[in-house]
This record gives C-alpha cells, sequence and structure tokens, in this order.
C-alpha cells in the first residue's frame, strides 16, 4: 500500500488548493471536484503514448490470433470459422479507431477518459465470448484467457482512473460469468469455474498494482503543481509574485493591443508599512500583508485579471478590459474597504492604516515597462499629496469625483 510521505515541507502552503488536498489525503484517490477535472486533464495528457501503445498491441494481437486460428488450427468442421473471423475483426475495429482518433481527433482526446472504458470493456466481452464458444466446442487447439488479457489491460496503458479501471474489470468478469451460465452445459461450469478465478486473481493483483502506482500519481501531481504555485506566487500573501506579475503585464498588453481591450495597472503601496512594522512586530507585519493580500484578490477575480506583491508593502493590480475611469472606482473603493477594517496605526492615536495607489492605463504604443513606470510615477504623485488616495498617471483622464 501507499507509503506515509512527510509533508512537513509543505506545511505553509496549506492555503493553495494543492496543499490542502495533500495534507487532507486521498485514500479513496479521489479529489475535490475542480482538482479532479484538473487531475484527470494531466494524466489524460500524459497517457496518450500508452493508449496508443495499447491500441497497436490490440490490434497486433488479436490478428495473430486470427491468424493462428485461420491457417494452423483446424476449425472448418465446427461451423464457427465465420463467426470467429467476424468477432476477432469486431475486436481489432477499437483499437484501428483509438489510433486514427487520438492523431487526428482533438475533440476526441478530450474525451478519452469516457471513451476508452467503453471500447475496453466491449472487447473484454468479445474476448470473453470467444472464450466461451471455444470451451463449449472442446477443440484440441484454441487460444484461452483471452478476456484475462483485457483485465489486466484495464489497469494499465489506458491512462484511465483506478476506479474506472477496477470497474472495466469488473464488468468483464461479470460478463464472462453471465454469457457462460447461459452457452456451456451445467456439466462444462465447474471447469470454467477455474477461469474465474484466474480473471479474478489478474483482476486482484491489477487493482492492487493500480491503487499503488495512481496514488503516486496523485502525490507526484501535487507536488509539482505546488513547486509550480511557489514560483508563480507570494508565500506571504497568496498573491502572484514580482515574476509573475512581469509576465502577465507582456502578455496582457499583447492581448490588449490585439483585442483592442483597455488595460489598467494600479500599483499600490500600504503607508507608512515601516513604522507600522517597527512599533507592532514582524508578525503583526505579515499579518497586515496577509490581511490587504486576501483584500486585493478580491478584486481579480476575473481570469485575465491579476493581483500580486510586487514588493515588501506594494501590490498590483493588473485589470483586463478596465479603462482608466472604472480603474478609478475599484481605487476608491480599496481605500474605502480598507478603511472599513479600521487597522489602528501608531502614528497617532486615531489614525488608521491606508494604502496609496497609482494609476496609468494603456495607451497607444506604450510598452509594458512604460504602463509600469507611468503607475509608478503616480503612486508617488499619491505619496507625496498626502498618502491614503489615489493619483492618475499624466496624460490620462482623471473623473471628477472625490479621491477620498
Amino acid at each position: 500500500m501507499p507509503h506515509t510521505t512527510d509533508y512537513s515541507s509543505t506545511e505553509g502552503l496549506r492555503d493553495t488548493p494543492y496543499g490542502r488536498q495533500l495534507h487532507a489525503g486521498f485514500r479513496l484517490l479521489c479529489f475535490k471536484p475542480a482538482l479532479e477535472r484538473e487531475f484527470r486533464h494531466y494524466l489524460d495528457r500524459h497517457a496518450r503514448a500508452s493508449q496508443r501503445l495499447a491500441a497497436l498491441l490490440l490490434i497486433l494481437v488479436v490478428s495473430g490470433y486470427l491468424y493462428c486460428e485461420l491457417r494452423l488450427f483446424d476449425l472448418g468442421g465446427t461451423g464457427w470459422l465465420t463467426t470467429l473471423t467476424l468477432l476477432r475483426g469486431l475486436q481489432i475495429l477499437p483499437g484501428v479507431a483509438v489510433l486514427v482518433l487520438t492523431f487526428y481527433s482533438r475533440r476526441f482526446r478530450a474525451q478519452a477518459n469516457r471513451v476508452f472504458p467503453v471500447l475496453l470493456v466491449s472487447v473484454g466481452i468479445l474476448a470473453a465470448l470467444i472464450d466461451i464458444r471455444f470451451e463449449a466446442l472442446q477443440t484440441e487447439l484454441n487460444f484461452r484467457y483471452g478476456a484475462g488479457l483485457l483485465i489486466v489491460s484495464s489497469f494499465f496503458f489506458l491512462g484511465v482512473t483506478f476506479w474506472w479501471a477496477l470497474l472495466c474489470a469488473v464488468l468483464i468478469v461479470l460478463a464472462d460469468v453471465f454469457m457462460a451460465s447461459l452457452i456451456l452445459p451445467a456439466e462444462r461450469m465447474p471447469e470454467h469455474w477455474i477461469a474465474v478465478s484466474y480473471y479474478v486473481l489478474l483482476l486482484i493483483i491489477g487493482a492492487i498494482s493500480r491503487y499503488v502506482h495512481e496514488y503516486s500519481q496523485r502525490e507526484q501531481f501535487l507536488m509539482r503543481k505546488l513547486l509550480g504555485w511557489v514560483a508563480e506566487h507570494d508565500a506571504l500573501s497568496g498573491l502572484a509574485n514580482r515574476r509573475s506579475h512581469d509576465l502577465a503585464l507582456r502578455q496582457r498588453v499583447a492581448q490588449a493591443r490585439r483585442d483592442r481591450r483597455p488595460l489598467s495597472l494600479l500599483l499600490l503601496d500600504l503607508d507608512d508599512f515601516k513604522a507600522y512594522n517597527d512599533k507592532f512586530g514582524h508578525p503583526a507585519g505579515d499579518a497586515l500583508i496577509r490581511t490587504f493580500g486576501e483584500l486585493l484578490a478580491g478584486y481579480a477575480r476575473r481570469p485575465l485579471d491579476q493581483a500580486a506583491r510586487v514588493g515588501g508593502e506594494e501590490f498590483a493590480l493588473l485589470l483586463y478590459n478596465c479603462d482608466n475611469a472604472a480603474a478609478q472606482r475599484i481605487a476608491r473603493q480599496l481605500i474605502s474597504a480598507l478603511a472599513a477594517l479600521d487597522i489602528r496605526h501608531p502614528q497617532d492615536a486615531i489614525a488608521r492604516v491606508g494604502v496609496s495607489i497609482g494609476i496609468a492605463t494603456l495607451q497607444q504604443g506604450q510598452q509594458p515597462e512604460q504602463l509600469y513606470h507611468c503607475a509608478d510615477t503616480a503612486l508617488y504623485q499619491a505619496k507625496t499629496s498626502g498618502k491614503n488616495r489615489f493619483a492618475v498617471a499624466a496624460a490620462q483622464p482623471r473623473s471628477d469625483l472625490p479621491d477620498r
């Protein structure tokens, strides 16, 4: 069974979806719904080569079976040859379809986890039917236990989850028992139970192997996602870090130009943060960073928006399809929302923590670095004008509404 892993190195990342799932565990091999969809997409993407290999092996093995049955086995007098050829052809058909569709159909690839189990069970039922018919005919030479190969294949190659693989294997075994009870005479059933016990043994071995393998896959998936999250996020605030913000800024500028949409950048700085940190201590300063990070994240809920921590007490809010007037409204809301938290500042008895904001909206021909510089200049203006207010970059429209 899966070994117990020490997750102490990820203790500080519990607030991420991946960290929460890692610490909550997944012994039933199932994540939270959104994360499960992400994992299945990851599994499907990485299983493509093995799925093609499985399809190719199916075609080669079944074709080899059919060749030997036609050339080497004496089946002419059984009245079974035509039906056998048809059934073998039906077994090969899903393999051909998978090979073609995985190479040429993007839509099929996206639905692979739903399609492969159905095809597998269909081929497994055909294999069981052929086995049982050979058993009923009592021919001297025949290929037996073809269903067993499909049971093993259900746990490997296809890239489906453990539960789907287990369901496929169980359905093949049940179909075999059901068809045997209909086709074989009663005196032949005790012998057939030997084949069934063999199938059940293969099912157990395959299920245990697949469980251990998938548990490891899920663990590695979460750890990789956590490493990716760490590379792109600030651990203290949970927001995007400076590296991620710089990349997003370049991408959004290019997209805004292409789509002819407005793009606004707000740079925010917590006022007199050093004095707050010196008076109340670093833990209180860290708590303030986290609190403001949560507040700022609430204004970047659209897919192309981004909230980032770009310095010690400096933050950025990148708003796609947001013109200058809308950016100013958001700046007012942010100032008011922080004031509503009523966080005392040590400057004097009535002082509260405030934030200064610089606003710049992308102009014709402006580069990402220039947009950032404009917002930074506006932030400096807000600081020198009295703090806890916003300023708009020069040569950009200013709303007539008050900023306080």
